[in-house]
């Protein structure tokens, strides 16, 4: 008995909680919260387990208007967007709120109020006026150039500088200023440098647009160089392999040069190796290189339809040295004397 009486009180409180309970959706939901004047914004009113009579107003027409209403009569899922107008600049809260019978949520008969969104309308941003009649200046030049701890001589219209930097430098600081205030320049303060010629730019734009550009070219020198003499001329021998020609047939490897390891190309066929040289003037050539003895020699190269020529000096040929010219080129070449003479 004490069971069924328990049952009983247990089904009574479920009917009585479900029915308490009301799972209804009412919303209402701007597609932005700030807006521009002269421009739309749109509500969405969105209901569920709803039906009833409703009116949309906006709190100042005159900052944001427009109006609507409907009504809801089935109680399931209900969406309908209104669109109102941006007028001038403040604020304007839009409203949807009961009219007629009211709304109420249909499977409980419970009534609803009101639902608010507030919009923000602005000024629309004004373009930048410019003054067509101004005259800008056009003055782009530097009033001083400096490196710190280096010397050089600056003149305003020298547009190019040499500066010999120590062995193992990373950065150098440079500090420039303009001859008149109103241009700007870039390409100054600490600047990273590397080994060998290093070109950095500054740039002074006058207040018209119209830019000049003054370079500095850095030379870091090599620290303990390897310095050859080949026919009176004198060249360095490149270490870094980033520098190194590649040449059709040739593979990188490594040879030892001063107790240097230094990058070069070997042809397997040929037995010839490479390295590159960098003359007085900055230009890179590359000459054939005796791993045996440490003697250069020069190297040359030809490209033909159907095959490609490598001339290079042979001191221990059995040949005589002679002067020849090929595709406008003078070359060293050998013949056995009495032959072709």
């Amino acid at each position: 008995m004490k069971k069924s009486l328990l049952f009983i009180y247990t089904f009574i409180l479920l009917i009585l909680f479900s029915e308490g309970v009301s799972a209804y959706t009412y919303t209402l939901t701007p597609s932005s919260s700030t807006v521009t004047v002269g421009s739309n914004v749109t509500v969405t009113l969105y209901t569920d387990d709803v039906m009833g009579f409703y009116q949309i107003n906006s709190s100042n027409s005159s900052v944001l208007a427009g109006t609507g209403g409907d009504a809801i009569d089935n109680g399931g899922s209900y969406s309908r967007t209104f669109t109102f107008t941006a007028k001038s600049k403040g604020n304007a809260t839009i409203t949807v709120s009961p009219t007629g019978a009211g709304l109420n949520v249909y499977s409980t008969e419970e009534p609803l109020y009101n639902r608010s969104v507030t919009i923000n309308v602005v000024e629309k941003n004004k373009p930048t006026q410019i003054d067509v009649n101004k005259t800008y200046k056009s003055n782009n030049y530097l009033k001083s150039l400096s490196i710190e701890g280096y010397d050089i001589s600056f003149n305003k219209d020298t547009l190019e500088y040499n500066l010999n930097l120590n062995p193992g430098t990373e950065k150098i600081n440079i500090s420039a200023t303009v001859e008149d205030g109103t241009a700007s320049v870039r390409g100054i303060g600490e600047v990273s440098v590397s080994e060998g010629a290093n070109t950095i730019e500054i740039v002074v734009t006058a207040e018209n647009g119209n830019e000049r550009v003054y370079r500095i070219i850095a030379t870091v020198e090599e620290k303990d160089p390897i310095e050859v003499t080949i026919n009176d001329d004198k060249y360095r021998v490149i270490k870094k392999e980033d520098l190194l020609p590649s040449r059709e047939g040739y593979e990188k490897t490594i040879v030892k040069i001063n107790e240097f390891d230094i990058p070069a190309l070997y042809n397997d066929i040929t037995k010839v190796t490479l390295v590159a040289l960098k003359d007085e003037e900055g230009n890179i050539v590359l000459f054939s290189y005796n791993t045996k003895n440490g003697e250069y020699s020069e190297y040359n190269e030809f490209s033909f339809d159907i095959m490609n020529l490598f001339i290079h000096e042979d001191k221990n040929s059995k040949y005589r040295k002679k002067i020849i010219k090929l595709n406008e080129k003078r070359i060293v070449g050998y013949k056995i004397e009495g032959i072709y003479d």
